[in-house]
């Protein structure tokens, strides 16, 4: 009797673990239904508009910003999404005036921030000029729906006394890794209309400025911290310059503890499951102060400081941070397609 009852257990326990891996496995194979839309030629046409000449470093402020803001609000309606608690794409914000001091991202020795901030902008006035998130919107299939968020910066330091500031991993790299998992997502939703979340794709203005953009945006989200299942920032996503050891293909996450164990679980699985073969990192280079540091140096800490759980997948600064030298040809092309792939499936997994 006693056995019996063992096997009648055994059986049941079989079929409740297979049942629950059903839904699991057809998650896993469907996301690859849109895998092929990443390519390298469309993030290549992406970074090469972003780092051009006639772009001049997309300083937040400046024509050119403008323009990078227009781009991304016709590729973002290209890809099928909405606007977002909105009339249009668009986000407008007032910049911050300009302070005296230096500051190491605009300025040069014995340059005031003031002085480079009117160098790059042209603005002459007191008052500082207005920057423009850009924000898209695919609603989830049921109503009362969580969120996940995704965001990359596209500003950068501009042009100033006449030298050239690409950004191309800086960030140009996160905002084509952005707009390849808007176009993703997009295709999906237009195709099948099963999300079951809503994803906000936002790019955002004004990071050179305190996180100006981002801090703008989270504090007009209107949506509870509670609904948010975790935000994703996207920055500098493209260089193998900076290398955890001596593997090359390699990406740092900082923010995994702020998610639940079995959504960093999924992180691990679509890297292994599907061949992509990155080395993640979570440590910061096995450094707890410089993680503490570097974690609220970018946009995602304008989500932290309201509760939202948020990661932040970069591939770190390297010696062309900020750099002339922060160029296309500078960049792995491939590596970073694979970054974004895997980013592509952990927000299928865990959607």
């Amino acid at each position: 009797m006693n056995m019996r009852r063992f096997f009648i257990l055994l059986i049941l326990a079989v079929a409740a673990s297979f049942a629950a891996t059903v839904p699991l496995q057809g998650q896993v194979h469907s996301s690859s239904a849109y895998r092929y839309l990443i390519s390298k030629e469309e993030i290549l046409r992406h970074l090469e508009f972003l780092t051009s000449e006639e772009i001049a470093g997309r300083a937040a402020g400046t024509p050119q910003a403008k323009q990078v803001a227009d781009y991304i609000a016709g590729e973002f309606e290209e890809y099928g999404l909405q606007t977002f608690r909105s009339v249009s794409f668009y986000q407008p914000f007032n910049l911050p005036a300009p302070k005296g001091g230096s500051t190491s991202g605009l300025s040069g020795k014995g340059s005031s921030y003031t002085e480079q901030y009117r160098r790059v902008t042209g603005e002459s006035s007191g008052q500082g000029n207005k920057g423009y998130n850009v924000v898209g919107y695919l609603p989830a299939k049921e109503k009362n729906a969580g969120y996940i968020i995704i965001g990359a910066h596209f500003d950068h330091i501009g042009s100033i006394d006449g030298k050239f500031y690409p950004g191309a991993d800086d960030n140009a790299s996160g905002v084509a890794a952005l707009l390849e998992l808007a176009k993703t997502f997009g295709k999906r939703y237009v195709e099948k209309d099963n999300l079951n979340h809503n994803i906000v794709f936002v790019a955002f203005d004004g990071n050179n400025f305190s996180l100006a953009g981002s801090r703008h945006f989270a504090s007009r989200l209107g949506v509870a911290a509670s609904q948010i299942t975790c935000m994703i920032n996207l920055d500098q996503m493209g260089s193998t310059l900076a290398p955890v050891g001596d593997k090359e293909e390699y990406l740092l996450v900082l923010g995994g503890n702020k998610l639940k164990g079995w959504q960093q679980e999924q992180l691990e699985f679509a890297n292994g499951y599907f061949g992509l073969g990155l080395h993640l990192d979570f440590s910061y280079y096995g450094s707890p102060d410089f993680y503490d540091i570097f974690y609220k140096l970018s946009d995602q800490h304008s989500f932290t400081e309201r509760g939202i759980p948020a990661l932040l997948f970069t591939s770190g600064i390297t010696k062309l941070t900020n750099k002339e030298g922060d160029r296309v040809e500078s960049l792995d092309l491939e590596v970073l397609k694979r970054r974004i792939e895997l980013v592509y499936r952990f927000v299928w997994l865990i959607e």
